[in-house]
């Protein structure tokens, strides 16, 4: 069992760290994500924000450490974690739990990273207008944060810093998505490469009989009857759109 995020950095050899994190509200859809991934042999480190979490999750993925939660937001910790591992120099590719993998991933987070040399990572979206204008660079689509990743650098390093985030308006933004858009992509030191929104889709534009690699289970899929009109029913509709769709794999 690992004891440390340093820890299970230096017990691979691989260049970058796939991990997620969460509490005990999201542990049935943790243990999904991380079975649809260990059915691929993907390792994914899972940062257990609270102890019950722990205790679930160490049992069947032995890549888990605990990290309770402070006084940051949730997200705010997709940053702290992050500097933790670029500190013990790897690059890093997160996934929110309420995803699911069809295909290997990995060699699409390399590519960026070592062959395109993008300092960030992040899905592709176009449904929500509070996230302003997308670059010139990214066509119709915005920076999404439920797949996120960085190169280990030194300026990625210091942009994870919680000084950083709270003295350039995360607090006023209130999500790290909102923040990756109002603040990171604008930066001139900065590259972000998107994933390819048919490969790693939202629920906005999800396809099941495509190839597609990971699947964002949000948009229609957290309403009653996939009907967005309807009541947001949140993770409860997310884990039954999972079993109808037959990616439930727990």
């Amino acid at each position: 069992m690992q004891k440390s995020i340093a820890e299970y950095c230096n017990s691979i050899t691989d260049d970058t760290v796939y991990w997620c994190m969460g509490d005990s509200g999201v542990i049935p859809l943790a243990l999904n994500w991380l079975e649809s991934c260990q059915l691929l042999d993907i390792p994914v480190l899972f940062v257990a924000l609270d102890k019950e979490a722990y205790d679930v999750i160490s049992v069947v993925n032995p890549n888990t450490v605990y990290i309770p939660q402070g006084d940051h937001h949730v997200f705010v910790y997709k940053f702290i974690v992050g500097q933790q591992i670029m500190q013990a120099g790897k690059n890093w590719f997160y996934t929110d739990v309420d995803c699911v993998a069809q295909h290997d991933y990995r060699a699409d987070v390399e590519r960026l990273f070592v062959i395109d040399g993008v300092d960030q990572i992040c899905q592709s979206v176009k449904q929500y207008q509070w996230l302003g204008d997308p670059l010139v660079a990214h066509g119709d689509y915005n920076c999404g944060t439920g797949m996120f990743g960085m190169r280990c650098t030194p300026t990625n390093i210091d942009m994870c810093k919680v000084d950083y985030l709270y003295s350039n308006g995360y607090r006023e933004d209130g999500t790290c998505q909102k923040f990756v858009n109002t603040t990171i992509k604008q930066r001139t030191d900065t590259t972000i490469g998107l994933l390819n929104p048919l490969i790693y889709p939202t629920g906005h534009n999800f396809e099941q009989q495509s190839q597609w690699n990971i699947f964002h289970v949000t948009g229609k899929y957290a309403y009653e009857g996939w009907d967005n009109t309807k009541e947001y029913l949140g993770d409860v509709a997310k884990i039954s759109s999972l079993k109808q769709l037959g990616l439930w794999h727990i």
